[in-house]
């Protein structure tokens, strides 16, 4: 069953459930509320028959023009004795008599709903000096309520058998409406599928003011964003591709070198191996940096715990310090100890370490690094006087594979991969990074990360 029949069957069952309830409701409260209005005219009636005296005097019972005077069209006037006889009876509708008489020593009300007709009966002690002599029994045929009560129900079930005719067809005609644009999407969706070509909803479904508008703004989004990430794909996979063509190239035509002639030559075997070595080591960082890429790609989930920044800063620069035997000076600014983040310490570590090794192979001054609290945020400032970078450079430092200079980072060993790497670990934290750089100058990194609030715990 497809979207479109659901939608109407849903919908013309709920309008049908509405309708029965409603038309139940109504003509229950009409006919309660004309039973009580025939109800206390018969009570009412009662009262003026029991002002008659003669009603109270069982001598008088018998006569027959005792209840004339009170008969009215379709009711039923009769005396029951304490032995539950009929003492006295007058009626003007045969059904009312076939009601069996009931002695009772209280007031009484009840409606019969025969198959052939509805009827009101209600009983009044008759007392005299204090003691109940008798029942006065009224009965009244209700057949004009009843004749109203059947057109009513045929008029309610003629209403409601057009409002579902019309409803079905309105719910025809707003379906199609509906699903429109939806069939539109799955149209071009199959297309996107069998083409593989990214294709767009036209103005006519995204101008829209709705949720179909929205749907369609959110679907053109959608496929900007994967015809971006399909971009990006495909880049990643021709520079990965170029990345790793260059050192085993290099590997080859020197082990071609040694295959032919150089391996009697020992200067020429040593520079083989020598770079056969160099260019092992580079494709093995190359490796290592792609797989910590596609780590962050699939989006793994962090191991997310309270970490204290400041402890992990300080051991970090210091490992950094002794390994590479830089000066890398370190400032804290009203930062306690105590202070914690919501973090993956590895990762947080990996971070520094990939800005801290930046700034040393492009630096041989030393390094300032910086950490301050600042509006519920941790800053965190490195800072080198290297080399720095151009202006037209900046905005492309965290794209993946891109370098500055590409003599100088064949020097250095990088592989254009780590600052892609960094602002992945920082928008894995909610954090945002920013790289500030003029050519000979020197380059400064600011790292905002989140504290840790109290409504994380």
């Amino acid at each position: 069953m497809n979207l479109r029949t659901r939608l109407v069957l849903l919908t013309s069952s709920w309008i049908l459930m509405i309708l029965l309830f409603f038309n139940l409701f109504i003509y229950n409260y009409i006919f309660k509320k004309t039973t009580e209005a025939e109800n206390r005219m018969l009570w009412n009636k009662a009262q003026i028959i029991l002002r008659n005296p003669q009603v109270h005097q069982p001598e008088n019972w018998g006569n027959p023009r005792l209840l004339r005077e009170f008969i009215g069209d379709d009711t039923m006037i009769r005396i029951i004795s304490p032995e539950n006889k009929v003492m006295a009876e007058i009626s003007t509708n045969k059904r009312l008599t076939e009601y069996p008489p009931v002695y009772r020593s209280d007031y009484y009300s009840d409606v019969d709903n025969s198959i052939e007709a509805r009827m009101l009966f209600i009983q009044v002690p008759i007392i005299e000096n204090g003691t109940q002599i008798g029942q006065l029994e009224l009965g009244k045929a209700l057949n004009v309520i009843g004749s109203l009560m059947e057109i009513l129900g045929q008029g309610l079930m003629v209403t409601s058998l057009s409002v579902i005719v019309f409803s079905v067809l309105g719910s025809v005609f707003y379906t199609r409406v509906i699903i429109r644009p939806l069939r539109q999407m799955l149209e071009t969706m199959q297309m996107i599928r069998s083409k593989g070509d990214f294709l767009m909803l036209g103005p006519k479904y995204t101008s829209r003011g709705d949720e179909i508008g929205r749907l369609g703004h959110t679907f053109n989004e959608m496929i900007t964003h994967l015809q971006e990430h399909d971009r990006k794909q495909r880049q990643f996979v021709a520079d990965a591709s170029h990345e790793l063509r260059t050192p085993l190239t290099v590997i080859e035509s020197y082990t071609s070198m040694l295959q032919r002639w150089g391996g009697n030559d020992p200067a020429i075997r040593r520079e083989a191996l020598d770079a056969i070595h160099s260019e092992t080591r580079r494709l093995k960082s190359l490796i290592e940096s792609l797989l910590k890429l596609a780590e962050f790609e699939r989006e793994e989930q962090a191991m997310m715990e309270e970490m204290a920044l400041v402890p992990l800063v300080r051991e970090t620069t210091e490992q950094m310090e002794q390994a590479f035997n830089r000066d890398i000076r370190l400032t804290v600014s009203g930062v306690s100890e105590r202070q914690r983040l919501l973090a993956d310490a590895k990762k947080i570590k990996q971070l520094l370490i990939i800005i801290l090794d930046n700034a040393i192979k492009y630096s041989v001054k030393p390094i300032d690094v910086t950490l301050a609290d600042v509006s519920g945020f941790a800053e965190l400032k490195i800072a080198d006087q290297g080399v720095g970078v151009a202006e037209e450079d900046l905005p492309h430092v965290f794209e993946r594979f891109y370098r500055v200079d590409q003599t100088r980072n064949r020097e250095t060993g990088g592989t254009g991969l780590g600052l892609a790497i960094a602002r992945q670990i920082v928008d894995l934290h909610h954090g945002t990074i920013r790289f500030d750089s003029k050519a000979g100058q020197g380059s400064t990194v600011t790292i905002l990360l989140p504290w840790k609030t109290q409504s994380e715990h």
